[in-house]
């Protein structure tokens, strides 16, 4: 992080007043608004210094903390904090350190982007979890097969071994090393993490359906100097399906029956999710009526069986009709009339 002079970007003097402060803020604040300087990114830049530097300024702790970095503070954050950060167990920092991540924290909150103080931890680190929208078709509901992925997956950088910094000068003293100086890894850039890509092979278990959340320990983002692996969760999403429609664990789909078969019965050849199946039709079946092949829908979890299949009859004329046809249908037109059929069905139109 480049050092900035706070004092200078406002234009006044280490020693100056509250007022003076606030005085110079307010016209900088003016002068380089965004609203009166449209489209110009110098501007825009200039703004967002005057804020931050006037934020740190104004509060009187956070002045006194900054204050008390002096002018060789690049230097201090190089050679001082850095390297004490990185010290592990039977290393030593030889000078006077401060918590510069906690400094980091107190003004600038999250803008610290990669160099934040958590970047800087040593030890062990937790991996953190990783989470993937997996596609699915009713088919892979139903058998629960193994599906090959390719993740984008945080493992330690080889380069810092995880700790985000590259040492550049130590010496002994006696059975101690003394570090001097350190600076950010240039491969992770400080964040002591890099991604790579990564194949998977997970068994997606039966009785899992839309919204299911798979979790697979330890198989997330690595764990850097021996700390755990995150967990890999999977969010299942469900394809459409050409005819089944799904309802929890039962199957819904249209079943197409001519009228001669709804009138007469019938013995129609449908498919399941395993197999095909004779399916009776009952004689004077009527339309949207459902017929139900119990335990041909999807497993539910922890085996306690499956879901059933439903299928809803859609009753089919002939179109278009051959004169024979037509006259058959006729004929049966006229014994309905005869038997009144039609008062009796539509006497609540009436």
């Amino acid at each position: 992080m480049e050092y900035k002079d706070y004092y200078k970007i406002l234009g006044v003097s280490t020693t100056a007043s509250d007022s003076e402060i606030k005085k110079a803020y307010r016209r900088l604040a003016r002068q380089f608004h965004p609203d009166l300087n449209p489209g110009n990114k110098s501007a825009e830049a200039r703004f967002k210094e005057i804020n931050e530097a006037h934020e740190v300024l104004s509060d009187p702790e956070k002045r006194r903390k900054y204050d008390e970095l002096g002018s060789n503070w690049e230097e201090i954050r190089r050679d001082r904090e850095y390297a004490r950060q990185y010290a592990r167990p039977g290393f030593e920092w030889s000078q006077e350190s401060f918590d510069l991540g906690d400094f980091f924290t107190t003004f600038f909150g999250e803008r610290m982007g990669g160099f934040g103080a958590e970047s800087f931890a040593t030890g062990p680190r937790p991996g953190g979890d990783l989470q993937y929208e997996i596609l699915l078709t009713l088919e892979d509901l139903f058998h629960g097969p193994t599906k090959l992925l390719k993740l984008s997956v945080g493992e330690a950088c080889p380069t810092c071994q995880g700790r985000g910094m590259i040492m550049t000068s130590s010496f002994t003293q006696g059975r101690r090393q003394v570090i001097n100086s350190a600076q950010p890894c240039g491969t992770c850039r400080g964040t002591g993490r890099i991604r790579t890509q990564r194949e998977v092979e997970v068994k997606i278990p039966k009785g899992v359906k839309e919204g299911s959340k798979i979790r697979l320990a330890g198989m997330g983002d690595k764990g850097i100097q021996g700390g755990p692996s995150g967990d890999l969760y999977l969010m299942v999403k469900l394809l459409p399906h050409r005819f089944f429609h799904l309802n929890e664990y039962d199957i819904e789909a249209d079943l197409p029956v001519w009228a001669d078969e709804a009138a007469l019965g019938a013995q129609i050849a449908v498919p399941t999710l395993d197999q095909k199946v004779l399916l009776k039709v009952p004689p004077g079946s009527q339309s949207s009526q459902r017929l139900r092949l119990h335990g041909k829908g999807l497993h539910r979890p922890r085996g306690e069986g499956r879901g059933d299949l439903y299928y809803k009859i859609r009753i089919m004329v002939p179109a278009p009709m051959g004169a024979k046809e037509r006259e058959l249908f006729n004929e049966l037109r006229q014994l309905r009339i005869e038997r009144g059929d039609d008062k009796k069905i539509r006497k609540d139109l009436e």
